[in-house]
């Protein structure tokens, strides 16, 4: 896509008219028009200041080969990144989530070894522990981000 295409789509994305852009980057309707038609081409600083208004990499604007912000190569790898840390922590909930569920069960089996009312009640403490932990840990992991 080329610049002229993304400073209309990213424009009208945002329901601005090309007055109102122009407000926005302290430039003509005039400017914005011929920017959009391909005529002309924004200078660097409009190029940065369009990027920060939008919230998009220069790079994206300038380059014809980039169709979004993810086409950038840093951009991918830091989202490949990202969501290889992301599926680690979601085994490292899952695998709390069973210890805690393990802990529970061991400590339900063991109330029938108890002597007297402070093993009891430190034993229903634990079990209150275990549960809210492996609840909180299923919680975690099944949440979509």
């Amino acid at each position: 896509m080329k610049l002229s295409d993304k400073i209309t789509t990213l424009r009208k994305s945002n329901g601005w008219s090309q007055e109102d852009l122009a407000e926005q980057l302290n430039v003509s309707r005039q400017a914005i028009s011929r920017w959009e038609n391909g005529t002309a081409l924004p200078d660097a600083q409009n190029i940065l200041q369009i990027s920060k208004l939008f919230g998009v990499s220069a790079d994206y604007l300038l380059n014809d080969d980039y169709e979004s912000d993810t086409d950038i190569p840093a951009v991918k790898v830091a989202t490949e990144e990202t969501e290889d840390l992301f599926l680690r922590k979601k085994r490292f909930h899952l695998i709390a989530a069973i210890c805690f569920t393990v802990s529970w069960l061991c400590t339900l089996i063991g109330l029938d070894s108890c002597t007297n009312d402070i093993q009891l009640g430190l034993s229903f403490f634990m079990l209150f522990l275990c549960a809210a932990s492996a609840v909180a840990q299923f919680i975690l992991f099944f949440k979509k981000r």
